[in-house]
């Protein structure tokens, strides 16, 4: 038992890190948008849509079929100004 978790160990810790490099490119791409718009980016919106395209690549989609799955048309950028930006 030993043994296997030995063998699963980098496979875990290599998919924590691919999952991390996903989630911050997301991230960092909704930033730069929200910024250019001059528009509020909320946590729970950067959090909720970036988990998805994650979710979404690992169920080998694409970039372009994550982000048409996890970006809800129909709700605008925020422009709630009295929250921090990210």
């Amino acid at each position: 038992m030993f043994a296997a978790a030995l063998v699963t160990a980098p496979y875990a810790a290599q998919a924590n890190l691919k999952d991390n490099i996903i989630f911050s490119s997301c991230a960092a791409a909704m930033r730069k948008e929200y910024k250019q718009a001059d528009k509020q980016l909320l946590l729970s919106q950067l959090n909720q849509t970036c988990n998805c395209v994650v979710e979404q690549i690992n169920n080998q989609k694409n970039i372009e079929q994550a982000k048409n799955s996890c970006i809800d048309s129909n709700i605008p950028i925020s422009s709630n100004q009295d929250r921090r930006t990210l």
